[in-house]
């Protein structure tokens, strides 16, 4: 299948963006059923997506069927705000989603980012849509395990192991999120489309640091934004908590509520 790849050009260091392309691209879309692996332990998958990307509806597709075929996955739809110019703004963009894209970037040694993008466990990035990659990836290893759970009705536990590997400070980072978000899309790339969207994050803050001992933690949950659109009847809130060093690096332990 044809689909255009679209790409964001920008200075690593700058916040600013410095420049915009879009190059076209054919890469292999199988649109059979992924059939997932079972990992053994957490694994987190993020897709940077926008609802003005025409090339991201596959893309979206492929993150629901990772999130549903699979409970260790924990896989979360990030949508960026650098294509809110092409005649729609997407209803669930944020800007910690194209800087936390942008971050890896520059944590990759990239020089672009880019729609549709799934990044695995931190360090592994390639099209969105790429289903055989996708798999690829999921097999190539997990990260420890985060046990995330309600203490009260205001507030999160997090109960951490004792890290086995990587850098001793890493930052926790929480992030809130609803599971289905079906949204009707009227004009741009993807105008006439209704699109439902899984794992939509809404909210993503640093927690704090963590020099990797065995401990537990408690956060405040954190509030939906007034702002987002309604999520689907039968939709919960979910809840991941992701241990990176360096603020951007590869994932070392997660998991999610």
């Amino acid at each position: 299948m044809d689909f255009m790849r679209h790409k964001l050009l920008f200075l690593p260091f700058l916040v600013a963006i410095v420049g915009l392309s879009i190059v076209g691209q054919r890469d292999p879309v199988d649109a059979a059923p992924l059939a997932v692996p079972a990992p053994q332990g957490p694994l987190v998958v993020e897709l940077f997506t926008s609802q003005s990307c025409s090339s991201c509806p596959p893309a979206d597709a492929l993150l629901s069927e990772l999130a549903t075929q699979n409970k260790d996955i924990i896989a979360l739809s990030c949508h960026v705000t650098y294509w809110d110019h092409l005649n729609w703004r997407d209803t669930l963009s944020h800007k910690f989603c194209s800087d936390r894209q942008r971050a890896y970037a520059r944590q990759m040694e990239k020089r672009q980012v880019y729609t549709p993008q799934m990044v695995v466990n931190g360090h592994h990035e390639f099209v969105g849509s790429n289903r055989t990659e996708a798999l690829r990836s999921i097999q190539s290893g997990t990260v420890q395990p985060i046990v995330l759970e309600h203490s009260d009705g205001q507030n999160l536990t997090a109960t951490l192991p004792a890290l086995t590997q990587g850098p001793n400070l890493q930052t926790l980072w929480l992030i809130s999120y609803q599971t289905s978000t079906t949204q009707a899309i009227t004009s741009g790339e993807n105008g006439g489309r209704t699109v439902t969207y899984t794992n939509s994050v809404d909210t993503l803050e640093q927690v704090g640091t963590w020099s990797g001992e065995a401990q537990t933690l408690s956060f405040p949950r954190p509030k939906a934004d007034p702002d987002e659109p309604p999520a689907d009847s039968a939709a919960t809130r979910g809840y991941a908590l992701i241990a990176q060093p360096y603020g951007f690096g590869p994932i070392t332990a997660a998991g999610k509520l």
